[in-house]
């Protein structure tokens, strides 16, 4: 009998199974031969694919309705919580074959126009002296999604105007960065705002114990020795040259790149364009540092050695000095995304995870007209981290 079939996992505590559990419609239902689960830093909203054929006696009496709310369970944890987003059903001589797949109840956020909530009034377009948690509650709130934090409430923008036709989660993910924070699902269908690695697995992976495929990349063209930023790409008529001038800009450097390579970053603002076109040449340098070493794994539980399982923005470390990673790896390796998955080959998990770096949020000005807020440093409670310490290169061989 396979983990598929209730066997716990390599890691997992005793008593743990890792059954795959849809419920909707007051019902459990149980026993899908193929299984995707998505969860990401990268993208929202968390999904769900699976499938079963006739071979499983109670697929005809499957009755699942598109958009009904449903939760999606591995074991006793609870993985996702949404809606049922399509209902397939296919027949063939010999074959009968259900597939249901939904998203977490941030869909809502990424799909819909954004409204205020004005606390039982007709929903508004401003918000006036809020946090960027407060403005991203009061977006989520009309779709019934809750949103918290585990960095503060973010920068404080005194008024914000909504743009007929945007929607709830791009002002969300404009704010969120802003604060220099990232937003994702959480599997009880909230989201959460956050700095990148703010959580730790009780383990990771290692060639020759759970990790079953692997594969690292590691690249240079998209890096530059030179970062130079400017906040306009032109000087504007009859004013003065300093530091607008495209000829002038600071400097921010990448010691690991081995030639020189220079870049220029232009921000195109103007009230607040210096700081943030420093920040931006920062966050370039980071950000492209973070992207250019990839790790991908496919290991053989969906679970930590404690029975956690698998989540992204959390830490995992990585022994594999066969793939030129150094040893011990004392970088910062932080889960971009996990994929719980089973077909025909069996159970896994396949997990991507980069530096801390890749996850850097971009710098930007919530306004190009001249705004009514001070700088980003000055409103904002959660101070960005702009040193950036590379690991000393190691020759590739």
């Amino acid at each position: 009998m396979s983990a598929a079939h209730g066997v716990p996992p390599r890691g997992a505590p005793q008593g743990a199974t890792d059954t795959l559990t849809l419920k909707v419609g007051g019902k459990n239902l149980t026993g899908w031969q193929r299984v995707s689960v998505i969860r990401s830093m990268d993208s929202v909203p968390a999904s769900f694919d699976i499938q079963v054929t006739e071979k499983y006696p109670l697929a005809p009496d499957i009755d699942v309705k598109p958009g009904a709310p449903c939760t999606v369970s591995i074991g006793g944890d609870l993985v996702l919580t949404g809606y049922v987003d399509r209902y397939t059903a296919s027949i063939a001589a010999g074959d009968h074959t259900v597939r249901i797949a939904g998203r977490s109840m941030s869909e809502d956020l990424v799909d819909c126009s954004a409204l205020f909530d004005t606390s039982g009034n007709q929903p508004g377009m401003q918000k006036l002296n809020g946090t960027a948690l407060a403005i991203a509650q009061g977006l989520a709130k009309p779709y019934g999604v809750t949103i918290t934090s585990l960095a503060g409430d973010g920068a404080t923008i005194p008024q914000f105007n909504i743009n007929l036709g945007e929607t709830a989660w791009e002002i969300i993910d404009r704010v969120t960065r802003y604060s220099k924070l990232v937003a994702y699902d959480l599997p009880d269908g909230s989201m959460v705002m956050a700095q990148a690695g703010s959580e730790q697995m009780a383990s990771g992976f290692a060639l020759g114990s759970n990790v079953e495929h692997a594969d690292v990349s590691y690249s240079m063209d998209e890096r530059f020795s030179q970062y130079e930023a400017h906040f306009l790409s032109t000087m504007a008529f009859g004013t003065d040259a300093g530091v607008n001038s495209p000829t002038i800009g600071q400097i921010v450097k990448d010691d690991g790149v081995p030639r020189f390579r220079k870049r220029y970053i232009v921000s195109e603002q103007t009230i607040l364009g210096r700081p943030i076109a420093y920040d931006r040449a920062v966050w370039e340098r980071n950000r492209r540092y973070g992207r250019s070493q990839v790790f991908n794994v496919v290991c053989d539980s969906w679970r930590d050695a404690a029975g956690a399982l698998w989540a992204p923005n959390h830490l995992a470390p990585i022994q594999a000095t066969a793939l030129k990673l150094p040893a011990p790896n004392d970088d910062v390796w932080v889960i971009a995304s996990v994929s719980y998955l089973r077909d025909e080959n069996g159970q896994h998990a396949a997990l991507t995870l980069m530096p801390k770096q890749a996850f850097d949020p971009e710098p930007l000005s919530l306004q190009n007209i001249p705004p009514m807020i001070g700088d980003t440093q000055g409103n904002n409670p959660t101070k960005p981290d702009n040193t950036f310490n590379p690991p000393k290169q190691t020759a590739q061989t």
